[in-house]
């Protein structure tokens, strides 16, 4: 599968990241691919690495030091900040049996220059990294109509003199103007839509928008790209893999290809009272 760079720059404090989501490891097959992303990551020398959701394709995978080895050699290159999905969550969706792998998520603690966010914040110099999860109950009403997000953001922990960095994995309630304005939140970023299944060369006609969404809703509007909401920023990345079925086919892989968002954040901008 090919690797497109996307870039973005933005206002706030100095610093660049590069987001990156939707991984779906299961097993050592998948790292070739993930190996290949991490050397056009090392190219370039990033302040910090996001991870924005599913990591993991399901809670029980195979090899699963492969992955932990994996991310500590992406934690050599800068620190990497870890926020979970749905797919974590994942044991038997035929049976809606769901669970978190405490154990392997212990070992991805461990690692040095990682942290793992689960509804909890991290301080770095200036920025207050905020992870959230959501529940699987968000996940399967997501695409209905008035979908309260404030119970899950109050959990978070804004700081008013840092910049703050949500990592949430769905986008698909969180663009909303009444929204962001309860919270003193800077920059938002996002995966999960695996871009509505928009190929790249479409994206200058179908901007942001996707043509379904993960649950099969047609047409969202919050799909992929970068959004300027109240005083927040939105990057929305369609990830690093693409949904299984379309990977079985090498004509649809080089239109689907994955994703590496860079986002160079420069010039000082004020503090939100």
């Amino acid at each position: 599968m090919r690797i497109f760079n996307t870039n973005y720059n933005i206002e706030g404090v100095r610093t660049n990241i590069v987001l990156i989501a939707d991984i779906h490891y299961y097993s050592k097959c998948d790292i070739k691919h993930l190996n290949k992303i991490l050397d056009n990551i090392k190219k370039t020398n990033p302040n910090f690495i996001c991870i924005s959701g599913d990591l993991l394709d399901q809670s029980k995978i195979l090899d699963e030091e492969c992955i932990v080895k994996w991310l500590i050699k992406l934690s050599s290159i800068s620190k990497v900040i870890v926020s979970i999905g749905n797919h974590e969550f994942y044991i038997n969706r035929n049976l809606r049996e769901y669970g978190l792998n405490k154990e392997l998520f212990n070992k991805i603690r461990k690692i040095n220059n990682l942290y793992l966010l689960d509804n909890e914040n991290v301080v770095i110099d200036k920025f207050n990294f905020i992870g959230i999860t959501l529940p699987m109950e968000y996940y399967a009403i997501e695409d209905t109509k008035n979908v309260d997000m404030t119970k899950y953001l109050d959990k978070i922990k804004t700081d008013k003199n840092c910049y703050n960095i949500l990592l949430c994995h769905s986008p698909i309630n969180i663009c909303n103007e009444e929204l962001l304005k309860r919270y003193n939140i800077d920059l938002i970023l996002c995966g999960h839509t695996h871009g509505g299944i928009v190929p790249k060369i479409l994206r200058p006609i179908i901007k942001n928008g996707g043509f379904i969404s993960p649950r099969k809703k047609l047409f969202i509007k919050t799909a992929y790209g970068h959004l300027k909401i109240y005083n927040t920023d939105i990057i929305i990345t369609s990830g690093v893999t693409v949904i299984s079925h379309i990977n079985k086919f090498r004509i649809l892989k080089n239109l689907f290809s994955s994703e590496i968002v860079n986002i160079n954040i420069e010039s000082s901008i004020k503090r939100k009272n």
